[in-house]
């Protein structure tokens, strides 16, 4: 349903414009290839204006900064066995209950350094396995420590681990997963559907791999679980890196997981089997840069917590995940007891066969959302309907004029894919009039931003090596209307940009966060959390997962949570421009014939804007009398001048890429 249906494609455009998004994956070379022309145009127009910046530059005789970084441990005594001891009984009281009920219990997720937390301290008290599975695993501080709780459960408890992670962009390397391999069968990790059988392929396999079975190079494993000891497991958005827990200065996802307790996990068990044997699932010790230095060695190299742990950058993370009271604070004591839940999967088989007419777990939202009556809430950081969804999203409007639907999602300055929001640009005012929906875009910092993620820390603290070269990277305008965070210590010396006390002072570079999560909520009775986003990709070639929950009282902590987000504070409100005698009408004839050009949507001025809320004034609605007095106009793309690469990206891919929608 949620998707356009045609043939997929090769390399990640996103080498190109972002290559550390590790989310919206793989638009084809083929798409790159016949894009570049536009790309070149933008970057022959980005070179006459930096050139002489530049020249300005050198003739002051600015010298290179020097940035301080967090210091590199040396002292590793106090990792005993101990140490990664977790909180095991309060799991077995908890599955104790659910067992004796026969109902299981649900806890949203919606911080990112608590939701990692949670993870450290499952594999602690994991008493049998621990089995994940991920879209994309970043070998870098959240990466690697967990991987090293995982090595030490298993080498301390004997717990059995399954990885299997999705092969696009994870590149990881060859020792480490060498080591890993080395641990036995009771610690296996595998790679789905990778190119080539390589850890990093080169661009040239790549292409070679995919011209022998296009679609299948294109389609990719999108699921995340995380599952211990078969009954208790996270689902959601998240994959693992540090942007996805709070742990980086810059982007930041904002992001939701699930953590639900089950009193039989049959059909789980079913799933996580289905993916671990498929064929599609390579093991390790295949892949041929780790069977290449397997045998080029006699042994492997007995790895230790400073090949994995460089930093202390988590030591608050890995403290909390054994403190037995926060647990129970912040965890065990907020489970509650759920009606029915569902989960949802596609078969490891769509890969074969994408793109596909629909999936699994498409079918299963569509048939959520055609239940309702009232109310659907939909949160998604890619919003591009196929026209399957648009039907039944406008055939609901006719059947039930007073529905509400509302849709959360990214601004383009908060986005991490740009060409993902063109497409939603460009259909905009089909979205607003024709199915009318009530649409919030989320701001890269917003006015919640402190209850929303470990901000205060990404203020103060040093950065990583590897952060050093973001030094004065702000991609967009700050907000001035934003209040002063007031206590940040910051050096004087630093250059007084605008929203200074918003930048952190080692790296003069705003933590913000970009929307990711993946929620749905029908009538304030059943709710989706899982993988899935409103774009073609999910629908057509990734296979995605999620937990359909029916219960009261779980939709309406969902329910809040999301318009929590899709709110004056935190969002922008999307409505139509002010009118205009003549002018407004006949801009809106000439958007409409673009509209319906094939492959073409030359007209670039949208009858249609985003408003923030001035202070102090009342939120009403769009229609009412005094609209324009209390919401301020702030453009289609409010944070980004109007020069702005990422914009001028945008506005020439809805010209002339919608092609390559199916694709996105």
């Amino acid at each position: 349903m949620f998707g356009v249906h045609a043939s997929g494609g090769l390399v990640p455009m996103l080498l190109l414009t972002n290559p550390n998004a590790t989310e919206w994956n793989d638009l084809s070379c083929l798409a790159l290839l016949l894009f570049r022309r536009c790309r070149k145009m933008i970057s022959t127009f980005f070179r006459i204006w930096t050139f002489p910046a530049l020249i300005c530059v050198l003739l002051g005789g600015c010298a290179s900064r020097q940035v301080a970084t967090l210091p590199q441990m040396n002292d590793f005594s106090r990792y005993s066995e101990n140490y990664y001891s977790g909180t095991a009984n309060l799991w077995a009281l908890a599955l104790e209950e659910v067992q004796r009920s026969g109902k299981p219990q649900t806890l949203l997720l919606d911080h990112g350094e608590d939701a990692l937390v949670l993870r450290v301290n499952l594999i602690r008290s994991a008493r049998e396995s621990v089995r994940i599975q991920t879209f994309a695993w970043d070998f870098d501080e959240v990466g690697k420590t967990m991987i090293w709780e995982l090595v030490r459960a298993h080498l301390d408890r004997g717990i059995k681990v399954e990885i299997l992670v999705d092969h696009m962009f994870s590149e990881h390397d060859p020792e480490l997963i060498a080591y890993l391999a080395s641990l036995g069968p009771g610690f296996q990790l595998k790679y789905f559907n990778p190119s080539a059988n390589r850890l990093s392929p080169s661009l040239l396999e790549k292409l070679t791999n995919a011209t022998v079975d296009f679609h299948r190079h294109n389609a990719r494993m999108h699921n995340k679980l995380f599952v211990v000891d078969e009954r208790l497991a996270i689902t959601g958005g998240r994959n693992i890196s540090n942007e996805y827990y709070d742990q980086s200065i810059g982007r930041n996802y904002k992001d939701r997981d699930v953590l639900v307790l089950l009193p039989e996990a049959d059909d789980l068990t079913k799933c996580l089997d289905l993916y671990w044997n498929d064929d599609h699932a390579v093991s390790s010790s295949e892949m041929l840069e780790v069977s290449e230095f397997l045998a080029s060695r006699s042994s492997v190299p007995d790895l230790n917590r400073s090949h994995f742990c460089s930093f202390a950058l988590l030591a608050g993370v890995e403290t909390r995940a054994s403190d037995q009271d926060w647990m129970r604070r912040k965890f065990t004591d907020q489970l509650r007891t759920t009606e029915v839940v569902s989960w949802v999967y596609d078969s490891p088989g769509k890969v074969s066969r994408a793109p596909v007419l629909s999936s699994t777990v498409s079918k299963a939202l569509t048939k959520a959302i055609a239940t309702a009556r009232a109310e659907v809430l939909i949160q998604s950081p890619y919003f591009v309907l196929s026209q399957d969804a648009q039907s039944l999203l406008g055939d609901l409007k006719a059947v039930y004029p007073g529905i509400k639907m509302i849709v959360s999602t990214n601004s383009l300055a908060a986005t991490d894919n740009w060409p993902t929001y063109a497409a939603h640009y460009g259909e905009k005012r089909i979205y607003l009039e024709d199915l009318s929906l009530e649409m919030w875009e989320f701001k890269p910092i917003p006015e919640g931003i402190e209850s929303m993620m470990s901000y205060r820390k990404l203020l103060r603290r040093l950065p990583l090596p590897s952060e050093v070269s973001r030094h004065g990277e702000i991609k967009f305008k700050i907000d001035r209307t934003l209040p002063s965070v007031g206590d940040v210590t910051r050096d004087p010396s630093s250059p007084q940009k605008g929203g200074v006390d918003r930048l952190n002072p080692h790296l003069e570079v705003p933590p913000y966060l970009s929307m990711h999560a993946k929620s749905l909520v029908v009538d304030g009775r059943l709710s989706y959390v899982g993988s899935y986003n409103l774009d073609p990709r999910s629908d057509s070639y990734n296979t995605e997962v999620g937990l359909l929950v029916l219960d009261n009282d779980f939709a309406s902590r969902l329910r809040r949570s999301i318009l929590k987000d899709a709110s004056p504070s935190n969002s922008y409100l999307i409505g139509s421009k002010k009118k205009k005698p003549v002018i407004s009408a006949v801009n809106w004839v000439f958007n409409v014939l673009s509209e319906k050009l094939p492959f073409l949507d030359p007209w670039p001025i949208r009858p249609h804007t985003s408003f923030r809320l001035k202070k102090g004034m009342e939120p009403v609605p769009e229609g009412d009398s005094n609209f324009f007095k209390n919401w301020e106009d702030v453009g289609n793309f409010p944070g980004l001048s109007l020069w702005a690469k990422k914009q001028i990206s945008a506005r020439l891919f809805k010209t002339t890429g919608m092609i390559f929608k199916p694709l996105l």
